[in-house]
């Protein structure tokens, strides 16, 4: 990835309204390919966007093997663009759009609902019956030169930040809310379970927001390296914890996560298992007076989210371990896919010449 790329100040190659563009394709299980498409243009309230960073995680992964929850409950559909993490920059904003304006990077929401129903009055727009979420339900994500998205979905990202920091708005969003229901109390103790890009996330925000003694479980020798760099512990045997959150989509990880929560704790599941059944000690659930309970996406928090980011603890730059072109992009994905020991964050440039 060049410093071009980083900053913005490269476009899609050729600007003529004639000119097709590059998109990455999921059109069936385990395959994907890169396919030109007519250019994109916004319409009334939506921007045009120019995607300068994109991050890839397990979610992509499992619209790729088709294993993804909505995938198989009819929800989404292939063929699709994924990437919904993502930083980009503005191209175009007609002029009934308030909001961001051309030249201006951004970040975008994941969950956009309709706007008009109950859930989305009450601000929990990710529940919405007609919601779509960014290359994951219909609508086309950021793995390409360029994309449409809603004004209204859209966050302009703070003065100084890199973009390479702020290409894990999502996940931070998404692990920001995760530590927000989990109610970790100032200077109380917590365990994460998964050290990946949101297990990460999820410690440092614990320790950057509420100053928790940080644990986690995670076999992974390098990704434990890296959270111990942030001032997380190992777990010894037999200890308690106020919190638990389980971050690795492992079932094998909330059976563990659940044996070390203490009496009346909270244990707050982001991860998902691809539906690998999961066994519960419910008998010791109700025995404990514990909650367990689940958290989808982020909404409400990306005003705070983006204020974390790049200040303190929560610099997740250092994360990436791999960046790839637009035209390298089926390389990548296959990379994650591979779950090779060691790998952390897989970033995606669209705006990088392929042969760079």
């Amino acid at each position: 990835m060049t410093s071009n790329a980083l900053t913005g100040d490269s476009g899609p190659a050729g600007d003529g309204p004639e000119r097709g563009e590059r998109a990455l394709v999921l059109d069936g299980p385990g395959h994907c390919e890169i396919a030109v498409r007519p250019r994109s243009r916004a319409g009334p309230g939506e921007l045009l966007l120019a995607p300068l960073a994109v991050g890839l995680c397990a979610t992509d992964v499992e619209l790729l093997e088709g294993t993804m929850v909505y995938l198989r409950t009819g929800k989404s559909r292939l063929p699709l663009v994924p990437g919904h993490e993502w930083v980009a920059r503005v191209l175009d904003a007609p002029a009934d759009t308030r909001g961001p304006s051309p030249g201006d990077v951004v970040v975008g929401e994941c969950s956009i609902g309709c706007a008009r129903c109950a859930a989305c009055a009450s601000g929990a727009y990710h529940q919405c019956a007609r919601r779509r979420e960014t290359g994951v339900v219909g609508l086309d994500g950021a793995l390409a030169e360029t994309m449409v998205f809603p004004a209204r979905s859209a966050h302009a990202v703070p003065a100084g930040t890199s973009v390479e920091d702020a290409v894990f708005a999502e996940p931070t969003a998404v692990a920001l809310r995760a530590v927000l229901r989990s109610s970790c109390r100032p200077g109380g103790s917590a365990l994460v379970v998964g050290g990946g890009t949101v297990g990460w996330l999820v410690s440092a925000i614990l320790m950057d927001l509420v100053h928790a003694d940080v644990a986690a479980l995670e076999p992974d020798a390098d990704r434990m390296d890296r959270l111990r760099r942030l001032g997380v512990r190992g777990s010894s045997d037999g200890e308690r914890f106020d919190v638990v959150v389980e971050a690795s989509g492992n079932p094998a990880g909330l059976t563990s996560g659940l044996a070390r929560l203490a009496p009346r704790g909270r244990c707050v599941v982001i991860g998902l298992s691809g539906g690998e059944p999961t066994p519960v000690d419910v008998d010791r659930l109700v025995v404990d007076d514990q909650v367990l309970l689940g958290s989808l996406g982020s909404p409400g928090v990306w005003p705070q989210a983006l204020g974390l980011l790049g200040r303190g603890r929560v610099r997740p730059s250092a994360l990436i371990t791999h960046r790839f072109p637009l035209g390298r992009a089926p390389e990548a994905l296959q990379l994650l896919r591979a779950r090779a020991p060691g790998l952390g964050k897989v970033v995606v440039a669209p705006q990088e010449p392929d042969q760079g």
